[in-house]
């Protein structure tokens, strides 16, 4: 007789958090995840790269890595986050994860009690969300517009949980081309939120997981790590969507005064000591080059959904223009439920992420997902067209 397993499972899992079951199908336009732009990948000089490090160093392998993972791509980090961030972080106050979800977990596990209020994007990147939400969390959402997160919004919204007797507990954003809606915080509301974060001591954490995917348009402003003096911010990014997915390499950055917390769970699962061997040998030489690569293949890619979405959708539908990221938000007429219409979307072969799964209420059934960095623009123009189709077969355009 087989064993029960679900008899004997922990009382203590974390909730299951509700997700449209069409995301866990298959489809032939996958327009629902960032995944890395495979025509931009440079997958022979990284095997070379990878090749190199191994040949040189790979007797590394044969211990363990530091607790924060490979030094030499701390110290890169270090000198990136100053030349492109401008922020001067210590390589000892960097720390290596597996991909930016396991820094931000992290500091889920550092910081986060049941119960907590954590203030966060109007909409939120729903892997995140699901992360405070399995611990126990309470999202409170702040409005945001083209410029992101809106201060006195956050600090009324602060306020009316200080008088409820819920001090928040961190700020949470997604502050370069914000996931899901593309948004870029400028640079006088990022002094506002710091001086806010400040005031009511409440740490923010940053997650710039985007910031290497510049396509046009000004340049980014600095990080906040950067323009805060009190060691009130906390800072998350990646190379996975940049160098591969199935990498899972991201990183945390964060002031000393956090260094015991942190220490406690012990910053997290590491990754891939080789992976963090082969990606430094790449990056220290060819970033720069890479990344414009990127950016270039990423503007098509954007170029032709834009185009797609002008031709197939009507002027009641309305969507960003990002000059960033890999991803666009639409808004559709009110009433529309995208995430029920989500399941006949995938059965014409088309998935895309409904505006309710990022949000803690499941509201937003009018707001949607696309992104373009997985497909080529010929591939983006047939989604696009069978998408508003689907629509239009739902009596929503």
């Amino acid at each position: 007789m087989p064993y029960n397993y679900q008899d004997l499972a922990s009382t203590t899992l974390p909730p299951e958090i509700e997700m449209p079951p069409g995301l866990r199908e298959d489809a032939n336009y996958v327009f629902s995840v960032t995944y890395t732009d495979p025509d931009a990948m440079a997958l022979k000089e990284f095997a070379e790269a990878a090749a190199t490090a191994i040949e040189r160093d790979g007797k590394d392998l044969g211990t363990y890595p530091p607790p924060q993972g490979h030094i030499a791509l701390r110290e890169f980090i270090s000198s990136e986050l100053s030349a492109k961030r401008g922020s001067e972080i210590s390589p000892e106050n960097i720390f290596l994860t597996s991909g930016a979800g396991g820094a931000c977990q992290v500091f889920v596990d550092s910081f986060i009690n049941p119960g907590d209020v954590v203030m966060m994007d109007e909409f939120c990147y729903h892997g995140s969300l699901n992360m405070f939400l399995k611990k126990g969390a309470r999202p409170c959402h702040v409005a945001m517009d083209q410029d992101g997160i809106i201060p006195e919004k956050l600090e009324a919204a602060i306020k009316e949980n200080i008088q409820n007797g819920h001090r928040p507990k961190l700020i949470y954003t997604i502050s370069v081309y914000h996931n899901p809606t593309g948004a870029t915080i400028s640079l006088e509301r990022r002094k506002k939120i710091v001086e806010i974060s400040n005031k009511y001591e409440i740490p923010i954490v940053e997650n710039e997981s985007y910031a290497d995917f510049h396509i046009d348009g000004p340049e980014l402003p600095p990080a906040m790590i950067g323009l805060d003096s009190e060691g009130g911010v906390m800072h998350i990014s990646a190379f996975t969507k940049l160098m591969g997915c199935g990498l899972r390499l991201g990183f945390g950055a964060f002031p000393e005064s956090a260094r015991e917390s942190l220490a406690k769970v012990g910053f997290g699962l590491a990754p891939s000591h080789l992976t963090s061997m082969a990606v430094h040998e790449y990056l220290k030489d060819n970033k720069s080059a890479y990344v414009a690569g990127v950016a270039a293949s990423l503007g098509r890619k954007r170029d032709a959904m834009l185009r797609s979405l002008g031709e197939y959708f009507p002027p009641t539908c309305t969507w960003t223009e990002p000059q960033g990221g890999m991803m666009i938000w639409m808004k559709l007429p009110e009433g529309t439920n995208t995430w029920d219409i989500l399941e006949k979307s995938v059965e014409k072969g088309v998935k895309y992420n409904p505006g309710p799964i990022f949000r803690a209420d499941r509201s937003g059934g009018n707001h949607l997902r696309l992104t373009f960095s997985h497909h080529t623009p010929e591939e983006i123009e047939e989604g696009i067209a069978v998408l508003a189709g689907v629509f239009e077969g739902e009596g929503v355009i």
